[in-house]
């Protein structure tokens, strides 16, 4: 499995098109991509334009191929260029070594 990290902040304005977007790309990339199996939308900080995302892949080349190609990513990218704040999003990926959840 292959995790990806993104936290980014969101201009003044932007936050109502920004969360529209990321929701659709976040749903359809679950609902879509095979290989997509998480994708979480945290709000870091209640009513901050300040965002992270928790993102689960089959392994990378489902996040770098299927997602990164898909028309919801594009679309959402679209909204993004605009929203985000120059230089703030960061990105962290790396292999899924252990995972805890109480959903069963």
């Amino acid at each position: 499995m292959y995790s990806l990290w993104v936290t980014l902040e969101i201009l003044a304005g932007e936050r109502e098109a920004f969360l529209e977007a990321i929701t659709e790309n976040a749903r359809l990339s679950v609902r879509d991509e095979p290989g997509c199996h998480r994708f979480d939308v945290i709000e870091l900080g209640e009513g901050s334009n300040k965002f992270a995302f928790y993102e689960l892949y089959r392994d990378r080349a489902a996040f770098e191929h299927d997602h990164l190609s898909s028309a919801h990513f594009k679309a959402y990218r679209e909204t993004a260029q605009r929203a985000v704040v120059p230089g703030s999003q960061r990105e962290t990926g790396g292999p899924l070594l252990a995972s805890f959840d109480d959903a069963a």
